[in-house]
């Protein structure tokens, strides 16, 4: 086995990273033998061709997912899908003692063979996380979290269309529109009223302080196209937090999955169980 596909990759600039690595350290695999690991601060090269790229806090899962690694991509913090030190182990120790998926996806987002192989460890799943583009170049600002149209002065609206590709176009008068992927769906997009997405499922696109106060929010596939239509307003593109441009009027804004991650993530609820049986024992 080539030693690219036996490493794990731990990327982070949080304080945690040194305590992480410890904990990765000594992990062995189904040779016998201790697996190398790595730390990066940044994703680099290294990071692309692990096995395993373990990233620690929001800002190196970003970085992570938004460069779509080749392997395995395990968030470990405080987020909502991320998982603790002792469920990492499990996950490592597992990922690398079982022999190597043996059936094609299923389903779209799904493998049931390396599915069934993390099965016994509690609270813990498998899941395709989409990479988005805005305007589907390679060029163009990808996002691991979310695509924001927002008026560049606080508190103005503007008129946004949405055009799907499998549903009902829509219009609506708004400070702006968010589109996020699960990972992303329980940040600004949860808090401007959309739902959150569960790891595997779709984009969560919603209207930002509609001028209606009842107004639709939407689950996407995989793609969709965003229009300003009025001039009077300008508006910024923002991508993952970071303000990029200005928007044109009157100009669709394609947003589209590009590239797909393989995460392995907690299940909405597991620290919530832990509580419960920890207050149990």
């Amino acid at each position: 086995m080539d030693a690219s596909e036996r490493r794990i990759t731990v990327v982070g600039t949080d304080d945690r990273t040194a305590e992480i690595r410890r904990a990765v350290d000594g992990v062995v695999d189904r040779t016998g033998d201790a697996l190398p690991t790595t730390t990066a601060t940044a994703v680099s090269n290294d990071a692309a061709d692990a096995a395993v790229v373990v990233a620690v806090g929001r800002e190196a899962l970003r970085d992570t997912v938004a460069a779509a690694p080749n392997g395995t991509v395990i968030p470990v913090g405080r987020d909502r899908f991320a998982l603790d030190v002792g469920r990492l182990k499990d996950v490592l120790s597992r990922e690398f003692s079982a022999g190597p998926a043996t059936a094609e996806p299923a389903t779209p987002g799904s493998n049931d063979a390396r599915d069934a192989a993390l099965a016994p460890i509690d609270g813990v799943r498998r899941a395709t996380h989409p990479v988005l583009a805005v305007d589907g170049t390679s060029a163009s600002p990808r996002a691991a979290f979310d695509v924001a149209f927002v008026t560049d002065s606080p508190a103005r609206i503007s008129e946004f269309a949405i055009e799907f590709a499998y549903g009902t176009p829509a219009t609506f008068r708004a400070d702006g529109v968010v589109v996020a992927t699960p990972l992303g769906s329980g940040g600004y997009a949860n808090a401007a009223g959309a739902p959150i997405v569960e790891p595997g499922g779709g984009l969560a696109v919603t209207p930002i302080a509609p001028f209606r106060t009842q107004t639709d929010s939407w689950i996407a596939a995989s793609e969709l196209t965003v229009t300003v239509e009025r001039e009077e307003e300008p508006v910024a593109l923002v991508v993952d937090g970071a303000k990029r441009t200005l928007v044109d009027p009157n100009r669709p804004t394609a947003i589209e999955a590009v590239d797909r991650v393989d995460l392995v993530v907690a299940t909405p609820g597991s620290e919530r169980d832990d509580r419960k049986h920890s207050n149990n024992s």
